[in-house]
């Protein structure tokens, strides 16, 4: 990362949500990032998130940023985005790890045509649960990931031209919801991709309880927000589609995972977790499109202590 680049070519914004260590894991995989154009890094954390405050002694060439009432993935890629600085905004989050040249390859593979560049996310979780928290979330970007123009990518591992954001600003300066903001750019400035070779590693090892009800959590976060920019028709579409969630949810992971075998064996391991995380996700998206809420906080799950979580 670059300190002092007037006008670095591209910005890393990492969404901070889990804590110091996750943010000084990440920021030091992109400290070494090897052969990347001229990149700043901007850091946007929840104002309560503890012991943040030393990491920008120890990483000065990092902005750390927050904003009263910012404390959700939603509001904080949203922070993000509009402290970029490059021309290019490539984001991620705090438990993500990205290869030597991610910087370099994500960047790159924003072409003419394409709105926004994702790239594979993968896992060394060490437990049926840990895995199940990441597959239930991240089963579409299981590496290798199908080069070429896609439905979807996540905020966890993309690229776009700020310019491109700009022009819809209104649809996220108060809130960064990726399926508004992915449909917007897609009818406005072209596809989203996929490109290989440019992955981030998700390191979170979890209890079951924490996982669940995170995922409740989020679900219902994502439901109220959406509902917020939908009209009614559409809300009372979606209120009486997701009891349907879980079955579809879970034969869409099973069809990704059974066709590999390394991973239909950990598919059929941690299918009790993974039923339970998606009836957690369904429950609160019925729930935030019945009543409008988010939930008061989203709880995030604590980290398990491992050998390599100092490392």
């Amino acid at each position: 990362m670059t300190s002092a680049a007037p006008n670095p070519s591209v910005t890393v914004g990492v969404v901070a949500l889990c804590g110091p260590r996750h943010i000084e894991r990440c920021l030091r995989a992109l400290e070494a990032q090897s052969e990347a154009p001229a990149f700043d890094v901007v850091v946007a954390h929840n104002a309560a998130l503890a012991g943040v405050s030393a990491l920008g002694e120890r990483f000065p060439a990092a902005r750390f940023v927050c904003r009263e009432g910012f404390q959700t993935p939603i509001d904080l890629a949203a922070l993000a985005a509009s402290k970029a600085a490059g021309e290019i905004l490539l984001l991620t989050e705090d438990h993500c790890v990205p290869e030597p040249e991610w910087v370099r390859r994500l960047s790159a593979a924003l072409e003419p045509g394409r709105a926004a560049v994702g790239g594979g996310i993968e896992t060394d979780a060490k437990t049926a649960t840990s895995w199940a928290f990441y597959f239930v979330d991240f089963f579409r970007y299981l590496e290798p990931v199908p080069a070429g123009e896609a439905v979807s990518v996540s905020v966890c591992n993309v690229a776009y031209r700020r310019a491109e954001l700009e022009g819809i600003r209104e649809c996220w300066e108060r809130g960064f919801h990726e399926t508004e903001v992915h449909e917007q750019l897609r009818q406005r400035f072209g596809a989203l991709w996929l490109v290989a070779g440019a992955a981030v590693k998700m390191r979170r090892e979890v209890r079951f309880g924490d996982a669940v009800r995170e995922r409740y959590d989020l679900g219902r976060l994502f439901a109220a927000k959406r509902a917020g920019f939908s009209g009614r028709g559409r809300r009372v579409f979606y209120l009486l589609f997701s009891p349907g969630l879980p079955v579809l949810l879970l034969g869409r992971m099973a069809g990704k995972a059974l066709r590999r075998a390394d991973t239909a064996g950990k598919f059929l391991q941690a299918l009790a977790a993974l039923v339970a995380l998606v009836v957690a996700w369904s429950w609160g998206e019925f729930l935030g499109y019945l009543t409008g809420r988010a939930p008061a906080a989203v709880r995030f799950a604590e980290e398990i202590e491992t050998a390599e979580e100092h490392r």
